[in-house]
């Protein structure tokens, strides 16, 4: 049973929708909610404050990385094949877009006429410039230049019709936010799972300084290093606080696979702040979407992973050839693979009397997997998470792994990440799967190292590799590729393959159907074997409509003028 508040949950499932308004007044009657008999105390605060938690991302489903390079959709993503179009509306600007920044701006005029303790109060202005942050973040990741409002905008404001400002001035916002959030807001040992803390804040502003300092490094915008340094300093707080590791019960074969599918995470070592799920009152449908996943992991991905021995397999001493049969092959890698991806040693579902099934081979059935590699990460085998939408799994919304890796490349751009770094921090997520530590000089140069289009340091490649293993399909790998200005990785034809099919593969198979190229990969898009990358597809942008209205707003992104 979930130790967690009931009543606090609901309350905050019930203010879901509350921040998304463009007006307090339009889901409350005037004659009971309004600015004359609301903004009185600080539970009115709290109450305005509680629903923007709506906002936070839930469980994401087997798509949550399906536009990038390391998973395949059965439909060819629009975007990453370059077949979008200036929207003439929405697109993310569109009024409801910006109802939460709205929202927020909305709080803040008013909160400085609400009597109470200063503390009390400071708190809940941390929640919600935490969330105009968040919101914030988000837009320039997207758009790159935005306005930056902290005023209430109404239908005849002149700031309406304001241009873009910098992403260099916004993110300067966001920093304040931030900040201001950081002072403020409680420990975490003094509030209810799934709520707000300092660490939550702290975790977020690590990795939104990381992904800023490193688009400006790579997309030639300057000023990036005090940047990498603002994302280590918060990452070091986190992790100087001793608060957080590594969540291992010592079982190196299962505990990556079993860190997803547990039911409560308000415990869980490694849990900076869950996304809490309650049955009849919160619920999600992640394993039976896993299950019919219409998605896969893609080829290019597979091969990232490294050999047992912690060597890419073109380096290896003892790797050889890739083995015939899936679970030979995956007996020689990282243990992150085959906890990963169905195999038969992953248990597939719990049977009537709770004995474990397992899928002797990889599924050719494209409703269940479109490459072979099928993604069993957050997939739980009990029958009561498959039940359609009553899913109760916990799932993150700040992972501590994430914070050490923000700080390992955070340090290593700066020039500064030595052995120690890297034992406090890849290599404790290698401890958890009994992997060979990471090394200062990396000790090999791996002929397969991904073209970013540019060369790295060997340790920046190894850090970058360890990221993508780790946060397989929690939703970062976009951003990562955006950041890193890596679109050049799309251009890789194996982004677009499944798995290799051996003959004894078919043999075992029986009535093998699925198409096959030339070197024996799944063939995922007849006809499509390539993509040429197109720098506009980092940013998206603005619809005809906003630039209509507004041409204040011009010149649209690079590449959509």
């Amino acid at each position: 049973m979930k130790t967690k508040n009931i009543l606090k949950i609901a309350a905050l499932i019930c203010a879901t929708t509350f921040a998304s308004c463009s007006d307090l007044l339009d889901l409350y009657p005037e004659d009971s909610v309004s600015d004359e008999n609301f903004w009185k105390n600080e539970q009115d605060l709290e109450l305005f404050a509680n629903g923007f938690y709506g906002i936070l991302p839930g469980a994401q489903g087997p798509g949550a990385d399906d536009q990038s390079d390391c998973y395949v959709n059965e439909k060819p993503n629009t975007w990453l094949f370059n077949q979008e179009t200036i929207p003439t509306s929405g697109g993310g600007w569109s009024s409801g877009d910006w109802g939460n920044i709205r929202s927020a701006n909305y709080f803040m005029k008013r909160y400085p006429n609400v009597l109470g303790s200063e503390e009390n109060i400071n708190r809940q202005v941390a929640v919600v410039r935490f969330f105009r942050a968040w919101e914030y973040f988000y837009k320039i990741r997207r758009f790159g230049d935005v306005p930056w409002y902290e005023t209430e905008l109404n239908i005849d404001s002149e700031e309406l019709y304001k241009g873009r400002d910098s992403r260099q001035i916004v993110f300067q916002h966001i920093l304040e936010d931030l900040d201001f959030s950081i002072e403020h807001l409680q420990e975490s040992t003094s509030v209810a799972a799934g709520r707000l803390h300092k660490a939550a804040a702290l975790a977020f502003k690590s990795r939104a300084c990381l992904y800023e300092a490193s688009f400006r490094k790579y997309h030639g915008l300057g000023e990036y290093e005090p940047l990498y340094q603002e994302a280590a300093d918060a990452a070091e707080q986190i992790i100087s606080s001793g608060k957080y590791e590594i969540w291992s019960n010592e079982k190196p074969k299962t505990d990556y696979y079993n860190l997803f599918i547990q039911e409560d995470l308000s415990n869980n070592s490694e849990c900076i702040m869950p996304r809490v799920y309650e049955a009849k009152l919160l619920m999600h449908n992640n394993t039976r979407q896993l299950e019919e996943s219409y998605t896969g992991m893609s080829r290019a991905m597979f091969e990232q992973y490294l050999c047992a021995d912690g060597l890419p397999t073109a380096v290896s001493p003892t790797y050889g050839s890739e083995a015939a049969m899936p679970a030979e092959e995956l007996a020689k890698r990282d243990p992150r693979l085959a906890q990963s991806i169905d195999n038969p040693s992953l248990p597939f579902k719990l049977q009537g009397d709770g004995s474990p099934s397992f899928n002797a081979l990889p599924s050719l059935d494209t409703k269940y997997c479109t490459t072979g590699y099928h993604v069993m990460k957050y997939h739980s085998p009990d029958p009561a998470q498959w039940n359609i939408g009553l899913s109760t799994l916990d799932v993150f919304i700040f992972r501590y792994a994430e914070v050490l890796l923000n700080y390992a490349e955070a340090k290593a751009e700066l020039g500064e990440c030595n052995q120690k770094i890297l034992d406090a921090t890849i290599n404790q997520l290698r401890n958890r799967v009994g992997m060979p530590h990471l090394t200062e000089n990396v000790g090999f140069e791996d002929p397969n190292w991904p073209d970013y289009g540019y060369k790295l340091t060997p340790l920046l490649y190894e850090i970058r590799r360890e990221r993508a293993v780790e946060l397989l399909g929690e939703g970062f790998r976009w951003d990562d590729i955006v950041r890193w200005k890596a679109g050049r990785l799309l251009e890789n034809p194996k982004t677009m393959l499944g798995m290799k099919v051996s003959d004894e593969m078919k043999e075992a198979y029986g009535d093998f159907s699925r198409t096959l190229n030339e070197e024996g990969y799944m063939v995922i898009y007849p006809g499509k074997t390539n993509r040429t990358w197109d720098d506009k597809l980092y940013l998206h942008p603005l619809p005809l409509e906003q630039t209509t209205m507004n041409p204040n707003l011009l010149p649209n992104n690079p590449g959509w003028e």
